[in-house]
């Protein structure tokens, strides 16, 4: 299960490799550098980040080189967010209710390494290391998530959000295809024949749940899968399924495969780590036998 995360994960990566690559993504690059798009800069840096999503997307497919991958990923992700991102536009009449999309590439990559670390053949003299390690890169992962939800659920509960829910749904029809529309006004009409405050309510409610049992780490076993739904949920209507895709772009911001996809790969990953070594994938480290309390990955709940 672990590797079918990883190369899933690596396809995503291949995928924004080949948005990198687009004339739209390298007139914003100029954009941002504020320099022409014929100049030697644009070019350096546009060829630079499509060389390091390539190189990223490689090694997660092949799952050859992942340490080296990972901090040149955090390196890279930190960048984009403070730099780029500006630490996340958190705007509610403006969409921006989430810390951006570097975060979640950045918890989802730490996870994709701790993974595969997890899944290597280990010694008897290195395993408890290995597994007090990754009880800590797994622990910080789902404590930094819930905060990125206990963020983004903050701001659901602005007035501006709760009073212009349906606003989220028309605004992501524009220039997606047909059926993408009518699938999306189907949202909007049951959501208008209904009352949109209570669906902005429980949106919220929604969200707060989910933040709330990752950071305490309580009912995971039942609310991990319902933050997987509910991010489904948010990907096919609000963010359209990442699109409009075309030309070698999406219509997510930074042309990625759309952020609440992230949030399920994140989601499919910590659904399967809480169930390990009981019900896991994973084979269970070489250590001595230990207390139920003790196990590497108990259920919290």
């Amino acid at each position: 299960m672990f590797r079918l995360l990883r190369i899933l994960f690596g396809l995503i990566w291949l995928y924004n490799t080949w948005t990198a690559s687009s004339g739209i993504n390298k007139l914003a690059v100029a954009h941002f550098l504020g320099l022409p798009l014929s100049s030697w800069p644009v070019h350096l840096a546009g060829n630079g980040i499509v060389l390091l999503n390539l190189y990223i997307a490689l090694v997660l497919l092949s799952g050859k080189g992942m340490r080296s991958a990972l901090w040149i990923a955090i390196v890279y992700l930190l960048g984009m967010w403070i730099v780029v991102e500006h630490g996340g536009d958190f705007n509610p009449a403006a969409g921006g209710t989430d810390a951006g999309i570097a975060p979640p590439y950045l918890i989802a990559m730490i996870l994709t390494y701790t993974c595969w670390r997890i899944s290597r053949p280990l010694s008897a003299s290195s395993a408890r290391t290995t597994r007090d390690h990754t009880l800590l890169w797994i622990h910080a992962a789902r404590n930094i998530f819930g905060f990125l939800w206990a963020w983004d659920a903050l701001f659901k509960w602005h007035p501006y959000f709760l009073t212009h829910f349906v606003n989220y749904l028309v605004d992501a029809q524009q220039g997606q295809p047909a059926w993408l529309v009518h699938y999306l006004q189907a949202f909007v009409y049951v959501i208008m024949h209904t009352d949109p405050l209570i669906f902005g309510l429980l949106a919220a409610a929604t969200e707060t749940i989910v933040a709330w049992s990752l950071l305490s780490g309580k009912l995971l076993r039942y609310l991990l899968p319902v933050g997987m739904a509910f991010s489904f949920l948010i990907w096919s209507t609000a963010e359209g399924f990442g699109g409009p895709y075309g030309n070698g772009r999406t219509g997510m911001p930074g042309n990625m495969f759309g952020t609440a996809v992230i949030y399920m790969l994140i989601f499919a990953y910590l659904m399967v780590l809480y169930r390990w070594p009981t019900r896991g994938e994973a084979r269970e480290l070489e250590s001595p036998p230990v207390a139920d309390e003790d196990r590497l990955m108990p259920d919290h709940d």
